[in-house]
């Protein structure tokens, strides 16, 4: 889904401004999938427009905290049935509360330099990880940063996720690597993100040809613009290189997303698709062919600034969802998250 950064202009936080569910405990942090349905990035302003607002030393940044419902639908999911009996087997959705801390803390040592520690849903890991780094703002407008995910965060994962007449156990699984981000290049709508990292589960059980464990190399190029004070629009394309253990599980993706955002005094609506192909390098072992997915997604925002005249805050609502469709049915996946929360920015 879409991930990007929300257009809020400065005047939003100024005074003059008038199917079947598991009964399962609220999640608190959860890793999984669906995170990236979030989307984070579109309801954090970007530590570049909270630096360059206040061109001062010291502490900026923002916490959020939401808490929703999330859906899925995917035998690859810890939450789905442990038990499977075989590759054609059908899973009912799995629906379970959740609640989602998100936090983008900086500092800034003068006026060119500052470090960052931040959580992200987007980028290689296409998933919630944390990031650390340092940033350096150019005269131009642009500001080259570089940081470490050090995958503290880890996501949980079937061990084997095709066992058959046993259940089925987890293991955990992280992504580690570097990023490099190059936003508003020569002062320009333009950013350029490039990472490397892998992908590396603490225990694989599947076939050697389905090994998860990867090498991870990701390009992305993102447009963002204001259409005029009260639209806005960002365009992404990016692509993915999973370079598996497993000959089967090597992959290329190309993605490509859009959103479009309108504000009107507090209120800021934004509506946002995306849409993804990816292709795997070699014969699956167990369906005797070479897999191949379709991913599309679609999401709606509302974001309401100063809600009860608090200042420097938001209220957002946010609703998508995501399918892929692969040729193998096994791997078909689909869910949907809603969430509701609030966002302080410093």
């Amino acid at each position: 889904m879409i991930h990007s950064n929300l257009l809020v202009h400065p005047v939003l936080f100024t005074p003059s401004l008038s199917s079947k569910q598991r009964n399962k405990a609220t999640k608190l942090f959860s890793l999984k999938g669906y995170l990236k349905l979030l989307a984070v990035g579109c309801v954090l302003a970007s530590s570049a427009v909270y630096a360059e607002e206040q061109n001062t030393t010291g502490f900026h940044g923002s916490v959020s905290l939401f808490t929703g419902v999330d859906g899925t639908n995917s035998v690859m999911d810890t939450d789905s049935e442990a038990k499977i009996t075989d590759y054609s087997s059908s899973q009912d959705r799995q629906s379970e509360a959740i609640v989602i801390p998100f936090w983008d803390l900086n500092y800034r040592f003068d006026d060119s330099n500052e470090v960052y520690f931040k959580t992200d849903i987007v980028g290689m890991a296409s998933d919630f990880y944390t990031q650390a780094g340092y940033r350096h703002y150019l005269t131009d407008g642009s500001n080259i940063a570089i940081g470490v995910v050090p995958g503290l965060l880890e996501k949980e994962v079937w061990k084997n996720p095709y066992q058959l007449k046993s259940d089925r156990t987890t293991t955990n699984a992280a992504v580690k690597g570097l990023v490099l981000n190059y936003d508003r290049v020569l002062g320009s709508d333009w950013s350029l993100e490039l990472a490397r990292g892998k992908y590396l589960l603490d225990q694989e059980d599947s076939l050697a040809a389905l090994s998860r464990n990867s090498n991870l190399s990701y390009v992305e190029l993102n447009y963002m613009t204001d259409l005029n004070e009260s639209w806005g629009i960002e365009w992404l394309i990016n692509y993915l290189d999973v370079d598996a253990s497993g000959s089967a599980l090597k992959s290329q993706r190309i993605s490509t997303e859009a959103e479009f955002q309108l504000r009107n005094g507090r209120h800021i609506t934004m509506l946002a698709g995306s849409v993804g192909l990816q292709k795997f390098d070699d014969i699956n072992p167990l369906w005797k062919r070479t897999r191949e997915d379709t991913k599309l997604g679609v999401s709606a925002t509302y974001i309401y600034a100063m809600p009860f005249d608090w200042k420097n805050t938001l209220f957002i609502a946010r609703g998508g969802w995501d399918i892929t469709d692969a040729n193998i049915d096994f791997y078909d996946h689909d869910e949907y998250l809603v969430t509701l929360g609030m966002q302080y920015q410093f």
